[in-house]
């Protein structure tokens, strides 16, 4: 065999080798890499007296509360928080309530300041619209009494006849007891409405008293302008 022959094939043998050695190397990289990819990983957590321990998994009786996991230099990454007792959890859900009403409250405030801007000019412009309101409801209330003052007319004359005839002996009919009692409930529901109708004035009183201290601070902040 000639010299330059077996120096061919002595470098061919050699590049194999070295291939194939690279490649059983990074096999054995990535099967490593599977099989241990939590190496090096630790739990750091603390018992009942206080004493803290390391471990590569938690003992059941503690994986309730807070742990620690920690990387291969020792550092600590991430904190696992307790679970929550049911006290904390009702704490949790009452102060999300009470922020949830908050926004709610907040969202109708903005609604009615963009609504009181959008309507009225001046605060005479409420004022008029206030008297408006409760005039009309005065003008609801006299007609009102008006009925009432003819029911109690009607309701006279009935009485008058069912009298008359308990003073001749005579029996009052039940038509005649019916209407007396007709009458009677009519003019209660009568009252009623007027009763309902002035509680509604006064509370258009009070909304707009509001309304317009409102809207002179809207005002107000609109001339002095944002707020740096």
């Amino acid at each position: 065999m000639k010299p330059t022959t077996r120096f061919a094939r002595s470098l061919l043998h050699t590049l194999l080798a070295v291939a194939l050695g690279a490649m059983a190397h990074v096999q054995a990289a990535e099967q490593s890499g599977k099989s241990g990819s939590h190496i090096g990983r630790l739990f750091k957590w603390t018992d009942e007296n206080g004493k803290v321990h390391y471990g590569d998994k938690v003992p059941p009786e503690y994986s309730k509360q807070e742990r620690k996991i920690l990387n291969e230099q020792g550092v600590e990454t991430k904190t696992l928080e307790a679970a929550k007792t049911p006290e904390q959890l009702a704490e949790e859900a009452r102060l999300a309530a009470q922020r949830q009403e908050q926004e709610r409250i907040a969202a109708e405030q903005a609604s009615h300041d963009r609504m009181l801007l959008a309507t009225f000019t001046t605060e005479d412009d409420m004022v008029m619209t206030r008297d408006g309101k409760i005039a009309a409801i005065d003008g609801q209330l006299r007609v009102t009494r008006d009925r009432i003052e003819k029911i109690e007319a009607n309701l006279s004359q009935l009485t008058r006849e069912a009298a008359d005839l308990e003073r001749s002996g005579k029996p009052i009919p039940d038509t005649l007891n019916e209407e007396i009692l007709g009458a009677r409930g009519q003019i209660q529901r009568y009252l009623d409405y007027i009763a309902g109708k002035r509680r509604e004035q006064e509370d258009i009183r009070a909304q707009f008293e509001a309304d317009i201290r409102r809207f002179r601070e809207l005002k107000a902040a609109q001339v002095e302008g944002p707020k740096q």
